[in-house]
């Protein structure tokens, strides 16, 4: 299962997207993520997002 926090995948935003983006997408993410949970993944497409990029540029830090 691939869960996140909402800070984590901020950091992760920052760094994949810049500051500017992850800023506008923070009061939509929910506090926890999880990118087996479709409702999630749902939201994250309608956010402009990938989970497979999200996935793979959290790997290493999960």
């Amino acid at each position: 299962m691939a869960a996140f926090t909402k800070a984590h995948a901020l950091y992760v935003l920052r760094r994949v997207y810049g500051p500017d983006h992850a800023a506008a997408l923070e009061e939509h993410l929910p506090e926890r993520i999880d990118l087996d949970d479709p409702k999630d993944v749902e939201l994250l497409f309608k956010l402009g997002l990938t989970p497979d990029r999200l996935a793979s540029e959290l790997g290493g830090e999960l």
